[in-house]
């Protein structure tokens, strides 16, 4: 009789590997053995998210909130097509998380000029607490993803990031 933990077409039974699931899914798709990035980043993302909401992202926090909080803070009354420049984003996309964190009390919204379609934007009172806050979330945040690397490692994985992002 078959063992129920083996499929037909497995094979014999072998002992499980020590490489870490990352690389046995790497060397199934990349059978050459040059790096498959992106599953990295994908499984660094995770891994980095799930710190992330137990020290950082509590309530209305995400990163893309956090994103638009800090540019706020460092361009004080910019318009939403200037702060989608400013970001790198589309004005859309700026456009929703301005919305929800209007409407969490992080930003107001008042008008530019006589035309109503202009606007300018500002971090309310709390949102310039939670900026204050998430200075001290962040900083917690990054020496838990970060407890693997030594400083200069750290270093050189953001400058890695930032030219594989920015060229």
């Amino acid at each position: 009789m078959r063992s129920p933990s083996r499929s037909p077409r497995a094979g014999p039974a072998t002992r499980p590997t020590a490489r870490p699931p990352a690389a046995t899914i790497e060397a199934q798709l990349s059978p050459d053995g040059d790096p498959v990035l992106g599953l990295y980043l994908h499984i660094a993302y995770h891994t980095v998210m799930a710190s992330f909401r137990r020290t950082v992202g509590r309530g209305d926090i995400t990163p893309a909130i956090i994103g638009v909080l800090a540019m706020l803070a460092e361009h004080p009354g910019v318009s939403q097509a200037t702060l989608a420049r400013l970001m790198g984003l589309e004005r859309a996309t700026v456009g929703t998380t301005i919305s929800r964190a209007i409407a969490s009390g992080f930003v107001v919204r008042h008008d530019a000029d006589k035309d109503a379609r202009s606007y300018a934007l500002w971090l309310s009172p709390a949102g310039e607490r939670m900026v204050s806050t998430l200075r001290r979330r962040i900083a917690t945040h990054e020496r838990a993803t970060g407890r693997h690397l030594t400083a200069a490692e750290r270093a050189t994985l953001r400058t890695l990031l930032h030219k594989l992002v920015y060229g």
